[in-house]
């Protein structure tokens, strides 16, 4: 998997995403590195990575998102620089990684904002080797 980035995204979030009420994906910075790929932390109550988004080329204010959406008129109404990561596919990991295993065998960290994947290539082989099924 290889453009790939490690996001936290909250267990309220992730639901709506999976409901299919959210299809972008909010963030205030821009990596400097294009990725089609977000492997999905979802910090408490979980505290696993669980899900991977498979997202399109961001869409930056001024620019409007022209689909309804969780977010989306305020996305559109922002003044201020930010980034929808439109949500093209949803894949939930065969068996989610608990942070205990993660910060044990991959020095793994919860990432703030995002964490690029070649920071973590032998956790990205990994979820490979586990697999992951698509939801949509």
């Amino acid at each position: 998997m290889s453009n790939t980035v490690f996001m936290s995204i909250k267990l309220i979030h992730i639901n709506r995403i999976l409901q299919k009420i959210k299809n972008h994906e909010f963030r205030s910075k821009k990596p400097k590195n294009k990725f089609d790929y977000i492997i999905v932390y979802v910090p408490m109550p979980l505290k696993e990575l669980k899900y991977i988004l498979k997202v399109k080329e961001p869409i930056r204010t001024p620019d409007k998102i022209l689909v309804d959406g969780y977010g989306n008129v305020e996305f559109n109404n922002e003044c201020k620089e930010k980034y929808a990561y439109p949500i093209e596919n949803v894949y939930e990991i065969k068996q989610s990684i608990g942070l205990t295993e993660l910060k044990e065998k991959f020095n793994f960290t919860a990432p703030q904002s995002f964490a690029y994947g070649e920071k973590y290539n032998s956790l990205l082989k990994y979820i490979e080797e586990i697999g992951a099924q698509k939801l949509y």
